[in-house]
Parts: C-alpha cells; sequence; structure tokens
C-alpha cells in the first residue's frame, strides 16, 4: 500500500469516527430531553436527579424549565393560632419565603424569590407573626403588638438556641 492510499484510509476512518461520534452525541442529547419531558411531578424531577431548590415548599426545575412544588409540604396544616411559619401555604395563596422564613409572598411568585441564607436574632420574631392577605390585597406580615415588640427587642442568639428553617 502506498502512503497515499494509507493517507486516504486514515483520513476516511477519521471521518467515520467524528461522525459515529456525533451520532452518539445526537442521541444522548435526544435521551436526555426525552427523560426530562418524562418528568410530571416533584417526585419524577427529584428521582431523575435535577435540582432541588432550597425554598419552601420544595422545588425542583428540570433543564426545559419546568418546575414542580413538593404537594407533601404544600398541604401541610397551619398550626395553632392561625400562625404560619416554615414556607406552608396559607389562607389566601400566602407563603413564607426565603432562607431564613421573613419574607410573606404570593404563593405565586414564592419560586422566584431569592434570599441570601443568614440569620439574624429579630429572625425569630417571626415566628409570633401571621403571613396573610392584608388590607391593601397584598400579602404581609400582620403587625401585631407582640411582633412590634419583639421586633423592637429581638432575642439574644446565643449558643444554646437552636436555629431551624
Amino acid at each position: 500500500m502506498n502512503p497515499q492510499t494509507k493517507t486516504t484510509a486514515l483520513l476516511g476512518l477519521l471521518i467515520a469516527l467524528v461522525i459515529v461520534a456525533g451520532l452518539l452525541l445526537s442521541l444522548s442529547n435526544i435521551a436526555k430531553q426525552q427523560r426530562a419531558l418524562s418528568v410530571g411531578s416533584f417526585e419524577d424531577c427529584a428521582l431523575a436527579g435535577y435540582p432541588i431548590m432550597e425554598s419552601y415548599p420544595e422545588q425542583c426545575r428540570t433543564p426545559d424549565g419546568r418546575t414542580f412544588v413538593n404537594d407533601k409540604q404544600v398541604n401541610q396544616m397551619p398550626n395553632e393560632g392561625g400562625n404560619q411559619t416554615g414556607g406552608t401555604f396559607l389562607a389566601g395563596s400566602c407563603v413564607v419565603a426565603g432562607c431564613s422564613g421573613t419574607i410573606c409572598a404570593e404563593a405565586g411568585e414564592a419560586s422566584d424569590i431569592i434570599t441570601t441564607c443568614e440569620y439574624r436574632a429579630e429572625y425569630a420574631c417571626y415566628k409570633q407573626a401571621s403571613c396573610e392577605r392584608q388590607a391593601s390585597g397584598k400579602c404581609g406580615w400582620t403587625q401585631t403588638p407582640q411582633f412590634k415588640q419583639c421586633l423592637a427587642h429581638p432575642p439574644a442568639l446565643d449558643s444554646g438556641v437552636e436555629v431551624t428553617f
């Protein structure tokens, strides 16, 4: 075999390998798209390994932008006294959001809220407040005297206090 024939054969083999690699990559992308399209619930999304957002209720987002909410957390009952903390849905579609649980927002907007994950002493006061629809028609914190007093004089942070979100 002369050198030109060897070069042509190697070039042909290289082109064939590039085509096969392209086909395999294409099939892989199609499989990923099919997997994403097969997701129809929060559980499916989580099992597929897609990211779960640090929100309450938990949400899982597929690569194509669809978001699924953890229904097990959405359907939790309000706690005693009508106050609601921890981000479960409230009457009137208001929800506690944010990493520290200090945002009171419309349930449909909660997934778009991004906050830093920090904790300040006054954040404990929000456990005494109600996240609910206000007279303005918007979701907000009901400003009770106890809540205002707590915000004015927040409890001290010490190493013996357990902070949970």
